[in-house]
């Protein structure tokens, strides 16, 4: 059991790679973001839900200008070419899309890879069938993986400052159409408030 401050501080420092937040309740991956919202401020983000496989193929197909390479097309990188992107991927799964769009991410696990990386938010009960339709990008994934449901709800003063009850707006709108009922903004703040920032290591 970790720290939501530390395990997106290690995928800031990292610049690059494909990592995985998985999440059961609502309330706690809406926090998990408000920390990530801190830390990545300043950083360009690009939130995206994908709900089909149509729409994971026109929307990333628009993203990083290139097509997935076919199946049967010999690539060991899985893609033609990438123009460099400056945002940092948050790329939500709609509930029990795994089956449906993971075999058409597979294509697209090497541009994911690129810098500054990207995050793939699931429940944690879709989590499973998302690895198994999914299985090179899931490889990709390696060890940073983190459950929203069981990170702590500390953060270090450095950040404390940047603490927000409000989410970015784009995140929101994602967020409300994802099952389970939003935390209000007075539970949020008084969240941050019976957790005073410490000295991390």
């Amino acid at each position: 059991m970790g720290t939501a401050e530390y395990f997106f501080k290690s995928i800031l420092i990292e610049g690059k790679g494909v990592h995985a937040l998985t999440w059961e309740d609502k309330g706690d991956l809406v926090r998990s973001l408000i920390v990530l919202a801190a830390l990545f401020s300043g950083k360009q983000t690009y939130p995206l839900l994908l709900t089909s496989a149509e729409l994971a193929e026109r929307e990333l197909g628009s993203l990083f200008s290139i097509k997935p390479i076919l199946e049967n097309e010999s690539n060991d990188q899985g893609y033609e070419a990438i123009s460099r992107r400056d945002s940092f991927l948050l790329l939500f799964l709609d509930q029990a899309a795994g089956s449906s769009i993971g075999p058409r991410l597979n294509g697209w696990r090497s541009a994911f890879a690129e810098p500054p990386g990207t995050l793939l938010i699931i429940r944690s009960a879709d989590f499973t069938d998302f690895q198994r339709n999914a299985p090179d990008l899931a490889s990709f994934i390696g060890p940073r993986i983190s459950d929203a449901s069981s990170m702590l709800s500390i953060w270090s003063t450095k950040i404390s400052d940047k603490i927000r009850a409000q989410i970015p707006p784009k995140i929101k709108e994602i967020l409300q159409k994802l099952p389970g009922e939003d935390p209000s903004e007075e539970e949020i703040v008084g969240w941050i408030k019976s957790h005073p920032p410490v000295e991390l290591a």
